[in-house]
């Protein structure tokens, strides 16, 4: 099993972003567990449709905040957004019709993990440096 914990190589900048990132990063953690240690279906489901959920909240806030602030990169960061919660919905998909296979283990763990540290640090940072270089102050909640 793949275990990425936080540290501040994955900060953006942006306490609001980090602290979502974090909690993506400690629930897809546990949803690889979860699965490696096959911990029961519904277990699992529902580790599974909180990340589809947590993930789309975080998404369109980010998303939101990046067109409030005319964001260059908005839309290929729409695009990355789209990819990585289909790649999400089908692997409940996939868990629904197979069950805790090692392939949907491998698969969170190779694809869902990487990509989200990946996202975080090069995606994400060109926005955090984006918001600190225009002295702005986001909050997310507006």
């Amino acid at each position: 099993m793949v275990c990425i914990e936080w540290d501040d190589s994955l900060s953006v900048g942006i306490d609001i972003v980090d602290e979502q990132h974090k909690t993506l990063i400690q629930r897809l953690t546990q949803l690889s567990k979860a699965v490696e240690t096959s911990q029961g279906a519904s277990e699992i489901l529902k580790s599974l449709e909180f990340m589809y959920e947590y993930t789309d909240f975080h998404f369109t806030d980010e998303e939101k905040q990046m067109a409030k602030y005319a964001y260059p990169g908005l839309e290929e960061q729409k695009k990355m957004h789209s990819e990585f919660t289909t790649a999400l919905k089908q692997l409940e998909e996939d868990f629904e019709d197979e069950g805790a296979t090692g392939s949907l283990a491998d698969s969170i763990n190779t694809y869902l993990l990487n990509w989200l540290v990946n996202h975080i640090k090069g995606e994400d940072v060109k926005f955090g440096d984006y918001i600190n270089e225009k002295s702005i102050k986001m909050d997310m909640e507006e």
